[in-house]
């Protein structure tokens, strides 16, 4: 597997764990009761929030490219579903750059009464993730060769076969990978 493939599918699969009760019970993603379904648009705009809300938080801003949304189904409550998007950071950001970042992050989302339900100390491919009081979930995870991604994920849509339309197409590598790759120079954030 590729590395930003494996990088692309840790996230996904971090986002899946977190809104399908791989953790404890404690922390399932079940809908408060009597919790309406999002549209997909509704949904769109809850996770392009919350993914603004926690750029607007990192200063010097970062560049960054939206992925598509994804839906996820859950198994209950039948007929709802997970919706995600990833949002690539193109800004290089440096080895030494990486727990500034994470700190800075991870601080904001506490800020914002979020709970911190897990995170990786590994120095070179560090991670954290938060819930909401609402439920919805945000991941930042920095995968090889530092390519950043913070996601998010909120939960109910109703299960529908491409709930957001088909995806368009991606710039990629020569490789064929998705270009998640950052090339973007910051004076702050690259050195």
């Amino acid at each position: 597997m590729k590395p930003t493939t494996l990088a692309t599918r840790l996230l996904q699969a971090a986002l899946v764990c977190v809104l399908t009760a791989c953790h404890t019970a404690s922390t399932a993603p079940a809908a408060a009761p009597g919790t309406a379904l999002m549209s997909p648009a509704e949904a769109r705009g809850k996770l392009v929030a919350l993914l603004d809300d926690t750029f607007a938080a990192v200063s010097p801003a970062l560049r960054f490219r939206d992925g598509w949304p994804r839906a996820t189904e859950n198994d209950v409550p039948v007929g709802t579903a997970n919706a995600s998007l990833d949002r690539y950071v193109m800004t290089k950001v440096s080895a030494a750059k990486y727990a500034a970042l994470l700190d800075l992050v991870e601080r904001h989302w506490k800020d914002r009464g979020y709970t911190i339900e897990s995170g990786s100390a590994d120095a070179a491919q560090p991670a954290v993730t938060a819930r909401t009081p609402d439920l919805s979930a945000l991941t930042l995870i920095v995968g090889h060769p530092g390519n950043i991604t913070i996601g998010a994920a909120v939960t109910p849509i109703a299960a529908a076969a491409d709930p957001f339309g088909p995806e368009p197409s991606v710039p990629t590598l020569p490789n064929g990978n998705p270009d998640i790759l950052p090339t973007v120079d910051d004076p702050f954030w690259s050195h």
